[in-house]
């Protein structure tokens, strides 16, 4: 079966295997996997794709970093653990003597809190910029300062160009002096002390994340400046967007340094990243496989087939129509390079919770009793077992039950079509009547799930919905900018907590694409982040979750994943784990012929 679904996708993607084959220029690498979608950008301060994150935790380094099969954290580019205060509100970290960046400078505590200070500035800070506001001390007061002057200087009518250079000037030379404040200090070149609001158990899970990784001081030499400030006229920090190219050398900047394990060698958008050891990193000499090859296709079928013909060692996604025949042979063992993972993520559609209209058509999802109607109209278990068939597990809450040890989510709404339907006519919609065509965004691998659901809702409540397909990068801006009246989204745990999940619906935070508001939501996150009592703080959770899942239904939770991967059985030192994130540093490679076939183990 598996074998004559390939080869009716030959002809699609023969042409896209040549072309990686024709256009190769140097030895094949050590080490070759497959990024779906390759790569969204290598700035870690805007990144929020899995995808950038398995490249960039691959060539920088955090403070601490991940065991490669538990993925609690361990030793990084910091000594393990560091002193921390008996309050657990201070914690002192000692960078390694040897640590070094990829031109054998030595990593200092300042290239942290570089890093660190733009996931927090206007102008590089995007989604996460709440793990600095809820956690490091002073971090939310002087991301106010910085924005609310933001908005001053935006607003400013051109004909006052007095009061704008004043504010301007005024503001710009008190930035130093007010990120002073923040609770992130230098003791001396390798000593970072960092003050926290209040004590964070998970708090070195988060010094692995990428938002809180290092940058090299040779990034200010792309820096804008107006009048010699180091901000733009709008008060913003911008840097020139090639910074992250390993061969961009404007106003003799090196090109891309990282303290990683590995360096980009060589960065071909659409087409592959090529990453070779860092000749600098402390244990250079332990790691064998020395380059490794990111390669990107144009779709996941042709992927499949390289891997098939020996041209991919990994594959870290195989969501293709028939996904479910390969979680099939994984499962049943007659395919023992496939491996099914269990994950720390949720597949959930978000709700446009604050847009009046969208398209110009009226958007009737700023009524919680339409979101619920249609949330109760959704028959969970047919898209899991029938439409997709891969072993997924059916999912009434947003954080995945037993993913968090010691947390367990509330029971969510199970489907109930005369409910949904009672809801949707007392918000004045009887039997679909005046709701027009109702919009459903997504991208192209969701096709079966979106027809299903469209099914579903026209069957259950006498709605027209109408399907749109989008490429995953117009997708997310579509999203982002609230484009949509419902979207398909994902979430994967970032940390070892129930706020990776909920934190996101919270107000304000970057990761809120449906721009979900409750005060009360709100209050009860804020009671947990202050609880000590570890069963009181996950109670308060799991009251917020439910608000979330039982009351408001910003988001409708569909399915909590599992996926299925390929590696080649020659390669060893590659564990799979719930957030499928994978350090290469570990793993080896047996000797292949030209086909990939192993000559040597």
């Amino acid at each position: 079966m598996f074998r004559r679904l390939l080869l009716v996708c030959t002809s699609l993607i023969l042409a896209s295997v040549s072309l990686f084959a024709l256009t190769a220029k140097e030895p094949r690498a050590d080490f070759t996997y497959v990024n779906p979608s390759g790569i969204h950008t290598l700035d870690p301060a805007r990144m929020s794709w899995t995808q950038d994150f398995r490249v960039a935790l691959n060539i920088w380094e955090g403070l601490t970093t991940w065991d490669p099969k538990t993925l609690s954290p361990i030793v990084g580019a910091a000594v393990f653990p560091p002193d921390i205060s008996s309050d657990q509100l201070v914690y002192t970290f000692t960078i390694h003597e040897n640590a070094r960046w990829s031109n054998g400078d030595p990593v200092t505590a300042r290239d942290f809190i570089r890093g660190w200070r733009r996931g927090m500035e206007p102008g590089t800070a995007t989604d996460y910029t709440f793990l600095f506001t809820d956690h490091i001390a002073g971090a939310a007061e002087y991301v106010h300062w910085r924005n609310e002057t933001v908005a001053i200087l935006t607003a400013t009518p051109v004909d006052r160009p007095t009061f704008h250079e004043s504010v301007l000037t005024s503001h710009g030379g008190d930035l130093d002096d007010r990120f002073d404040e923040v609770g992130v200090k230098a003791l001396d070149v390798r000593t970072l002390e960092v003050r926290l609001k209040r004590p964070c158990p998970y708090f070195l899970d988060l010094t692995a994340f990428p938002t809180f990784l290092p940058c090299h001081e040779s990034i200010e030499l792309l820096r804008e400046r107006h009048h010699g400030l180091p901000i733009t006229a709008q008060g913003l920090v911008v840097y020139d967007p090639q910074w992250t190219k390993p061969d961009y050398h404007r106003n003799d900047y090196p090109g891309l340094l990282t303290n990683g394990p590995f360096m980009l060698a060589d960065w071909t958008f659409k087409r592959r990243a090529r990453l070779r050891v860092n000749p600098y990193f402390r244990a250079a000499d332990q790691i064998m496989c020395r380059t490794i090859d990111m390669l990107e296709y144009d779709n996941i079928s042709a992927s499949i087939m390289a891997y098939e013909a020996g041209d991919v060692d990994f594959l870290t996604d195989m969501s293709v129509p028939y996904d479910h025949e390969l979680a099939r042979l994984s499962l049943s063992g007659e395919r023992p390079d496939f491996h099914s993972c269990v994950l720390s993520a949720t597949y959930f559609l978000s709700f446009n919770c604050v847009s009046p209209e969208v398209g110009g058509r009226l958007n009737p999802f700023i009524d919680r009793r339409v979101r619920k109607a249609f949330t109760l109209a959704v028959d969970r278990e047919r898209i899991v077992e029938n439409v997709l068939k891969r072993g997924d597990a059916v999912a009434h809450s947003f954080v995945p039950p037993g993913a968090i040890p010691g947390y367990v989510p509330p029971g969510g709404l199970r489907r109930d079509v005369n409910e949904a339907r009672r809801l949707l006519a007392e918000a004045g919609y009887a039997q679909g009547a005046g709701l027009g065509p109702i919009e459903l965004l997504y991208v192209p691998s969701d096709e079966r799930i979106c027809q299903a659901l469209a099914r579903m809702w026209e069957e259950a409540l006498g709605v027209r919905v109408e399907l749109r397909s989008q490429e995953s990068k117009t997708f997310a801006e579509e999203k982002a900018h609230q484009r949509f009246m419902i979207a398909r989204g994902n979430w994967y745990a970032d940390y070892n907590d129930p706020t990776t999940f909920l934190d996101c619906l919270g107000i304000g935070n970057g990761n809120n694409d449906s721009g979900y508001s409750n005060p009360k939501y709100d209050e009860l996150l804020a009671a947990a982040s202050v609880a000590t009592d570890p069963s009181i703080r996950s109670e308060l959770l799991r009251k917020a979750e439910s608000i979330l899942v039982e009351e408001d239904c910003p988001i409708l939770p569909i399915l909590h994943y599992s996926t299925t991967v390929a590696i080649k059985p020659y390669v060893k030192g590659l564990h799979t784990n719930a957030r499928l994130w994978f350090p290469f540093r570990y793993v080896t490679v047996g000797r292949r012929d030209q086909r990939g076939s192993v000559l040597e183990r």
